[in-house]
């Protein structure tokens, strides 16, 4: 498994294919929710198996927001998720950033507490979807 440190321009085409399958296609997101200015700003994450083929995604502003975490079905429950996850709090710490945070999915936050992110337990509605802020000092 490899993890391509990247930002929009680079790997746009990969990056599209993985989020329209996960969050378009798979959860039923609104294309105008899925895609905002942020994804110009932001170090995108983009990882892959054996080939060519991208597995996951993530991206981090610079305000330390981590997000866009995608995993195609295919790849899921083989630790693509959690590298990605890790890769990005690596680059924020090298980044001088001391929190991360992101608003995650709420069928998924026991994903986001097991790599020691914390909820403050409010829920709350984004593009359609129940979330909750987590964050993580680093």
């Amino acid at each position: 498994m490899n993890i391509l440190t990247s930002d929009w321009n680079s790997s746009k085409e990969q990056l599209k294919f993985v989020r329209t399958q996960v969050f378009i296609i798979e959860q039923g997101i609104d294309p105008i929710d899925e895609w905002d200015d942020e994804d110009q700003y932001a170090v995108h994450f983009v990882s892959f198996g054996t080939t060519a083929v991208p597995t996951g995604t993530c991206r981090l502003t610079e305000k330390g927001q981590i997000g866009r975490l995608a995993v195609l079905p295919a790849y899921r429950h083989q630790g693509y998720g959690e590298r990605l996850l890790r890769k990005a709090v690596q680059v924020a710490r090298e980044m001088g950033i001391q929190t991360v945070f992101l608003n995650a999915q709420v069928e998924v936050q026991s994903f986001y507490e097991k790599q020691n992110f914390r909820s403050d337990g409010k829920v709350f509605l984004e593009a359609g979807k129940l979330h909750v802020r987590m964050e993580r000092s680093i």
